[in-house]
């Protein structure tokens, strides 16, 4: 009976060391990693109203500069993002209340689709809304989620980044027509 209970010490004393050392190797090979990568997008959240239909409009003319989108590589290496258009039922985001899903996402265009970044620099995209000209869509609430998403520059590379921002607008009620 001893000699099983030190042989059973014995392995567990081995398997702590094996976890330590595997513990050690991740957060030493995570860190060098993580030293080199970095992603920052702003703003948070984008909230825009009285979109008027049929045209295409820059959603900084309705919001002013800080509601252009900005992506900051954070990290050492240039980085190319894409940037999608995501109906917000296909993310874990919650719907804001009083808001619907947006019903196309080609809706909403971004500047650019990819953009490569240098290391520790940033770039500003400009977002716009072209909305088609029909009744149903007059005096509605929209909400889409715009993903900025890091794209691997080498099979190497373990990592892709990704941030999510809700984009909110409210379109206007009517056509004001002139006399």
């Amino acid at each position: 009976m001893d000699t099983k209970r030190e042989h059973k010490r014995g392995w567990i004393g081995v398997n702590k060391w094996c976890l330590s050392l595997f513990v050690f190797c991740f957060l030493f090979f995570a860190s060098i990693s993580w030293a080199n990568i970095g992603l920052e997008v702003n703003p948070d959240e984008i909230n825009i109203e009285n979109v008027r239909l049929g045209k295409k409009i820059a959603i900084s003319d309705l919001g002013g500069e800080k509601v252009k989108l900005s992506i900051k590589n954070k990290g050492a290496l240039a980085c190319t993002y894409s940037i999608d258009i995501l109906y917000t039922a296909k993310t874990t985001v919650s719907l804001g209340e009083g808001y619907k899903d947006i019903p196309d996402t080609h809706w909403i265009i971004p500047e650019n689709k990819e953009l490569r970044i240098p290391a520790n620099s940033a770039k500003v995209v400009e977002l716009y809304l072209k909305i088609p000209k029909n009744k149903k869509y007059y005096g509605k609430k929209y909400q889409a989620v715009i993903e900025v998403k890091s794209k691997k520059n080498s099979s190497q590379e373990i990592f892709v980044l990704a941030c999510q921002l809700k984009l909110y607008f409210s379109t206007i009620k009517a056509e004001v027509k002139a006399k």
